[in-house]
This record gives structure tokens, sequence and C-alpha cells, in this order.
């Protein structure tokens, strides 16, 4: 984003790693929240995305990811972000929601933030919802064995009551998710 970029507008800055059994697909993450810095928004738009209509998410823009995948590639990810108080509005609606097939937007009732990843890479959005209950999960998506396992583990374990949950959006559309993203946390004061 050049060296003119000023890190006094960045809120929030995350890394983790996207670890996967191809280890090419692998990838080390780096996620900022930019705040008031319109023109490295529009910057990160433009080498993000090929599709003009995708100009209308960009008032719910200020979250932007770096993947560097350890076979040498790298994507810019742009994560437009929808708070639930936000959900009902008509400028999400006609701004958003006519990106998304009804399937995408029924699990937005147990959600409180609804986010979406949007790269070159991804011939999918990536879908990410913070559910307000962990218990919403098995009610809204339908998760591949190994899933269920995982998250009736984390059903019993001292976390937070809300999660985060990821695919792509064609995954919504089978029968059983196979390629999914559980997140589980807990802060530590």
């Amino acid at each position: 984003m050049g060296s003119d970029f000023d890190f006094r507008k960045v809120t929030v800055l995350s890394a983790g790693i996207d670890l996967r059994s191809n280890l090419a697909e692998s990838s080390l993450k780096m996620h900022i929240r930019i705040e008031d810095y319109p023109e490295k928004l529009d910057k990160a738009l433009s080498l993000a995305s090929n599709a003009e209509d995708l100009i209308s998410v960009r008032p719910f823009l200020s979250l932007v990811g770096f993947d560097f995948y350890f076979n040498g590639r790298s994507e810019i990810e742009l994560y437009p972000e929808i708070q639930e108080e936000d959900f009902a509005k008509s400028e999400t609606q006609n701004l958003v929601w006519r990106h998304f097939p009804k399937f995408v937007l029924d699990p937005l009732e147990v959600t409180r933030l609804f986010l979406f990843g949007l790269s070159k890479a991804n011939h999918n959005p990536v879908l990410y919802y913070n559910l307000k209950n962990k218990q919403d999960l098995a009610n809204y998506f339908k998760l591949n064995d190994a899933a269920q396992r995982v998250h009736s583990f984390y059903q019993n374990q001292d976390i937070s009551p809300n999660m985060w949950v990821g695919t792509v959006q064609k995954e919504l559309e089978k029968t059983r998710i196979e390629n999914v993203r559980l997140y589980y946390y807990k802060s530590f004061n």
C-alpha cells in the first residue's frame, strides 16, 4: 500500500496462519482495520476485485486482509462488514444483500456481525457469521462429521458463548458443508 501508509489510522492489526493439508495452499494472514483513510481503502478495493458493482459495498469496508502463501504468491482480501443493527436498513438491502441469495441471508437472524471476504483469488465470496450463541451453529449450518466433533468439544469449554463460522457461498448450497472454518475464542483481561 505504499511507503506513505499512516499506521496511526490502523485501529486493529491481527495475524494468523491458515494451515492446509496441501502446504502450498497454506498462508500467513494479516488483517488491518483502517478507519478514516478512504484513499487507501479505494486502492485496496481496486486491487482486490474486478467487479465494478462491488463498489457498492465500499461504505461497509474497513477491514483489509493480506494472504502470504507458502508457495510465494500473495493476495489482498477485503472484508465488508455489516453490524446486526444495519441488517434491515434499506441501504444494506440495496447495496449488499442484492449480491446474495436467500440461503446466505437466513443465518443472519442468529448473527451479530456478518463479514464477507472478496479477492481475486476467491471464485466465491467467503462468508463469516459471528453467531450470537454457539448452539445456533447446528441449526443453520449442515456440518461435516469432523466439524461436528470439533463443535461438540467446544460446546463444553469455558469460552465465549458466541463464535464465528466461515465458509464459501458455494458450500452453503450443498446438503453438507465440507469446507468450514470454526472460530471459538476466549478473552483474557
